[in-house]
This record gives C-alpha cells, structure tokens and sequence, in this order.
C-alpha cells in the first residue's frame, strides 16, 4: 500500500484494557489480530495495550489456580462448561490454547509494567503475544522477574533497562493508577476495546463480529464530529 492510500485511511486507536491472567483476553487478543487484518484495507488501526487487573490483592508470590477458581466456581460442571466456551472461542479467533495449563495466578503489576516498557520500544504488540503465549500455553509464572526479562529479551527489549523498570516504584505507581482509573470509569470487564479514546465495547468476540464493531464504532464516532 502506498503512502497516499495509507494516509487516506482513516486512524483507528483502540486501547485494549487487559490483564494477561485473562483467558478471554487472550480469545480477545488474538481476535483482534485477525480483525485488524480484515479491515487493513479501511483503516489504520493503532493497537495500545492498557492496564487492568482481575484480581488487584493477588499476593506477590501468587495463587494456587485451581483452588481460586474451584471457590470462585463451586459448580464443577460450570467450570468444565467455562474451558470449552473458551477453547471453543479460541478455534474461533484462529488458535488453540488449555485454560487449565497455568498452575498459578500470579500477581500481575509487573506484567503490565513489562507491557508499558514495551510500547515506548515499539514492540508492545510482539511483547504482550509472548506474554500470553509463555503464560497461558506453557504455564510460565509471569509474575517472576526472571521470566519477564526473559519474555523482554525474546521480544527484543534492552534487559537491562526491563529489569530495571521491573523494580521502579514509579513504574508500579503508575500500572496501579491506570487499572484503577479504568475501574472508576466503570470497566468492569475485560477485555475492554476503546476506540479513539471515546467509543467502546467489551467482551473477545469473533474475528468477523469485532471488524464490524470496529467499523460501526468509526461510523457512530464519524457522525458524533
């Protein structure tokens, strides 16, 4: 595509509010892949990846996985009926995955901040798809710096620099400040798609289903002026 037709395309910024420990966001993720390509042709979409956190008092060291769900799900039938909802919604999006791969939900401050890091490198995209693939397909616990780093470096971020943000309190303050001014505003589940910082919708829909939210949402944002 030429510099005159990209430039012709209108620009989409979706902010994508997440939390890595999110199966749906990961369905959500991978969906959004697929609908960028589909409307590639129409617009330029500009993909930021913005803080969340499920579970904001999760211990440093984290959580057994079965047990939490097992409290937060008493009903077994319901928690196998979840996994295939979401290995269901996943062939949709274009992937496989097991949502009972992890063995622990680990906190997630620090996954966020790694992500954060990464949009300033230009690689945020690259980034957060290792940090879901080493958490949720091979049971990495994200919540190790030793593993961020690791994640940093295959995503080609300077490891150094990552460590270093890893254990900077303004770093932190500042992942804390952006989940919770997502809380206030009113998001309430993720993943959240914000569309030019003003339209949205949640929920990791199918490919086809989120390009045509994304198009309505550029129609109603259009006509709004």
């Amino acid at each position: 595509m030429n510099e005159e037709a990209n430039a012709a395309r209108p620009r989409l910024l979706i902010d994508i509010v997440s939390d890595p420990v999110c199966p749906w966001c990961y369905v959500g993720f991978k969906a959004f892949q697929l609908a960028r390509d589909r409307l590639n042709d129409e617009f330029q979409i500009l993909p930021r990846m913005r803080a969340y956190m499920l579970n904001p008092d999760t211990p440093a060291g984290g959580v057994d996985r079965a047990a939490y769900y097992a409290k937060k799900f008493p009903d077994e039938a319901q928690r196998e009926q979840g996994a295939m909802q979401l290995k269901a919604a996943a062939l949709g999006a274009g992937f496989k995955f097991d949502p009972a791969v992890p063995t622990r939900i680990p906190n997630t401050v620090k996954a966020h901040q790694l992500i954060r890091l990464a949009h300033f490198d230009g690689a945020q995209e690259r980034l957060v798809e290792r940090l879901y693939g080493a958490y949720w397909d091979e049971g990495a616990d994200i919540g190790e710096d030793d593993v961020l780093v690791s994640i940093a470096d295959e995503a080609g971020l300077d490891t150094e620099n990552a460590r270093r943000d890893l254990n900077n309190p303004q770093s932190k303050n500042t992942i804390l400040a952006e989940a919770e001014a997502f809380r206030r505003a009113g998001v309430s589940g993720v993943p959240t798609f914000i569309i030019n910082e003003r339209d949205g919708f949640s929920g990791a829909m199918l490919p086809d289903r989120m390009a045509q939210a994304f198009r309505q949402a550029a129609r109603d944002l259009q006509h709004a002026g």
